[in-house]
């Protein structure tokens, strides 16, 4: 199983860059998109558009193995959060939101099931102007995968807006009070790992300085010393640790955010 966890940064935008274009030649079984910032039906027309978009989400056949499912989990808040899964293979089963847990009209989290696996798509909100809603969000997310744990082994992944350790963001000293690298949002990345949860990348690059987000200007001048941060993840149940394979970033254009690309022995 390969997975995509992408932060698209409005699918407009990203489409114009050629993102569509980008996920039909890239192999990969599930991709699964944050920040759509797009309605549903808006959404649609894109993927369903005309030309060589069209045979990318038509409906999946035996001989039409570059198609996908499209879960959509858009929001009701014009322009602006939202997620977006696009699977090989059609899902079992599908979770809007976090039921009890939580529930937002912002569509930040979608979850779709295969089997005895379910992947888990978030985008947690920035904490500058909403600290608050970002932590009860966390710890609803936290408390929805002890949920599904019960009956899957999770995968979660997306845009956490958080850099866990030091060696994940440049500028550490100087973040230590703006929000994405607050102690209160680090320790809650530590209460989500503790639920039997293993972050793929450090797992497999426990020493490699990379990081997921930065400024459009920093990839244009090669001094630039601002700030970059690693704060999109793709964590997986630890009894699937140890079939991992590939945690990768990927340099890509269509965003201000960067892919991670999890492979999985399934």
């Amino acid at each position: 199983m390969k997975i995509v966890s992408y932060n698209i940064n409005g699918i407009r935008a990203a489409n114009k860059l050629g993102l569509l274009g980008w996920i039909k030649q890239f192999d990969a079984d599930i991709f699964c998109l944050q920040e759509v910032r797009c309605s549903q039906m808006m959404t649609k027309e894109i993927l369903f558009g005309s030309g060589e978009q069209m045979d990318l989400f038509d409906k999946p056949s035996d001989d039409k193995l570059t198609t996908f499912y499209p879960t959509y989990n858009c929001g009701s808040v014009a322009g602006y959060a939202g997620t977006l899964i696009l699977s090989k293979e059609k899902p079992s089963k599908v979770f809007y939101d976090m039921g009890k847990f939580w529930a937002d009209d912002e569509g930040r989290t979608t979850t779709v099931v295969f089997n005895d696996i379910a992947v888990v798509n978030a985008y947690i909100p920035n904490g500058n102007s909403r600290l608050e809603f970002k932590m009860k969000y966390l710890n609803a997310l936290t408390q929805f995968i002890q949920y599904l744990q019960k009956q899957y082994k999770v995968i979660c992944v997306g845009d956490f807006n958080i850099a866990h350790n030091e060696i994940d963001l440049t500028n550490p000293k100087e973040c230590k009070n703006k929000s994405v690298f607050l102690p209160i949002e680090r320790k809650a990345m530590d209460n989500l790992l503790k639920s039997n949860l293993v972050d793929a990348f450090r797992a497999l690059n426990p020493d490699k300085i990379e990081y997921s987000w930065r400024s459009y200007r920093s990839r244009k001048d090669p001094n630039y010393k601002g700030w970059k941060y690693r704060i999109d993840y793709v964590l997986v149940d630890s009894k699937l640790a140890e079939k991992l394979e590939a945690c990768e970033l990927l340099d890509l254009i269509y965003s201000d955010h960067l892919p991670v690309v999890c492979k999985i022995k399934i």
